[in-house]
C-alpha cells in the first residue's frame, strides 16, 4: 500500500467484520470520548453529502427506517435533506418506544419542529404510504443495518417488496436489508440496492462476487474518528 495514503484512505479499502465495526464504535466512544449521536450524525452528514453530489438538485425521497441505529441514521439522514429542500417522508417501524436510544434521540428532534411527514406502522403499508413511494425519487433503506441476519420479517417483507417494485432509485444505508454482512447469504427477500452507503470500511460480504451485484455501487464514508484512531485501527488489522 501506497506509504503517502493518508489513514483515512488506508481505512477506507479495508474490510471489517461486524464484531471490528462494533468495537470501533465502543472505541470512539469510550476512549476518544466521542458521543455516539455525534457518530450517526456524522454518518447522516455524509450520506447527505453523497446524495447531493449524486443528484444535483433535490428528490422526493421516501426512508424507511427501523427500530435500531441504522434507523437512527435514516431519520438523521431525513432531518438533514429536509433542511436542504429535499421532499422527505419517513416510514418509522415502530412503536417508538422501542426504538434504541439513540434513535429515539433523532425521532424526538425530527418530529419536534421540521414539519416533515413520519409515518409510524408496525404492519404492511397502507395505500397513502404505498402512493408516497411510487411518487418517490429516492428511497433509502435504514431498516435494519449490519447485525440482521436472515430472511426480513413481517411488516418489513412488504416494505422491501413495495420499494423494490418502485422505479426509484434504492439506496442502501450500511448493508441492504435482507442481506448478511459477513456471507453476502440473502436466503429471501433482500432490498435491490443501486448504491450502498457504508461506513469506515468495506463489510466482508462486499468482496464475494456473488453479492456484489446485490450492493450497486458502494462507497465508503467517514464517521469523524480521529486520525490517531483511524492509525490505531490499522495496526489492529
Amino acid at each position: 500500500m501506497n506509504p503517502q495514503l493518508t489513514a483515512w484512505q488506508k481505512l477506507q479499502a479495508r474490510t471489517l467484520n461486524v464484531e471490528q465495526a462494533r468495537a470501533i464504535d465502543e472505541m470512539a466512544v469510550e476512549k476518544y470520548g466521542m458521543h455516539s449521536l455525534v457518530l450517526m450524525e456524522n454518518a447522516a452528514l455524509g450520506c447527505v453529502d453523497w446524495l447531493r453530489n449524486k443528484f444535483r438538485s433535490p428528490q422526493p425521497t421516501t426512508i424507511l427506517c427501523g427500530r435500531g441505529n441504522n434507523g437512527g441514521d435514516g431519520l438523521a439522514i431525513a432531518r438533514h435533506l429536509t433542511i436542504r429542500g429535499w421532499p422527505c417522508c419517513v416510514i418509522q417501524l415502530g412503536p417508538v418506544s422501542e426504538l434504541s436510544t439513540d434513535a429515539r434521540a433523532n425521532f424526538r428532534i425530527l418530529t419536534s419542529g421540521h414539519g416533515l411527514p413520519v409515518h409510524v406502522a408496525d404492519e404492511p403499508l397502507k395505500s397513502e404510504t404505498k402512493q408516497i413511494l411510487r411518487g418517490s425519487t429516492v428511497i433509502i433503506d435504514a431498516l435494519l443495518g449490519t447485525g440482521a441476519r436472515g430472511t426480513p420479517r413481517a411488516p418489513l417483507d412488504d416494505w422491501i417488496d413495495r420499494a423494490n417494485r418502485c422505479t426509484a432509485f434504492r439506496l442502501a444505508i450500511d448493508i441492504p436489508t435482507g442481506i448478511d454482512a459477513e456471507t453476502g447469504a440473502a436466503p429471501g427477500l433482500y432490498f435491490a440496492a443501486d448504491a450502498t452507503l457504508t461506513f469506515v470500511a468495506r463489510k466482508p460480504a462486499m468482496n464475494y462476487p456473488h453479492a456484489e451485484p446485490m450492493f450497486g455501487e458502494i462507497e465508503v464514508l467517514p464517521i469523524g474518528i480521529p486520525s490517531q484512531m483511524m492509525l490505531e485501527i490499522l495496526a489492529q488489522l
